[in-house]
């Protein structure tokens, strides 16, 4: 897509976010409830905030073509692949054992069973997913 192309998407995902958090903002408070009105806020709030970012950064990428072509080089390089896909490979890990320590902090701090329950669940959610790539990848590569 064309650079003016997604500025101009962008501009209007701006718009659309300010006129649906006006919108719900001012309707009546009969139409929907305070969860719906803050949730379309929210919402309207983060379209804005996502046009307005995105669209500072396709100004910036026209304006320095130069920076750009070489970020995207170093993106595809090989080696930089590698280093991203280590490094997400260990964040990963110490995230999956601080699930466990999650798990044995809401065990010694008494917290309901469905605390413990859903850090045990995203760990074991995790480590089968470990196990599902490991065995996709090897069959693929």
């Amino acid at each position: 897509m064309k650079a003016k192309t997604k500025q101009t998407l962008y501009l209007i995902l701006e718009i659309l976010g300010l006129v649906l958090a006006a919108v719900a903002k001012f309707l009546p408070a009969q139409v929907w409830n305070k969860t719906q009105i803050g949730a379309v806020i929210g919402v309207g709030a983060g379209l804005f905030s996502f046009g307005l970012v995105k669209w500072w950064v396709e100004r910036w990428n026209e304006k320095n073509p130069e920076i750009v072509k070489q970020n995207e080089i170093e993106r595809k390089d090989e080696r930089n692949q590698l280093i991203r896909s280590k490094a997400q490979a260990l964040s990963g890990e110490i995230l999956h054992w601080l699930l466990m320590g999650g798990a044995w902090a809401a065990i010694i701090l008494d917290a309901p069973l469905w605390v413990t329950l859903a850090f045990v669940g995203v760990f074991l959610l995790k480590t089968v997913l470990d196990l599902a790539f490991i065995a996709y990848y090897q069959r693929r590569m």
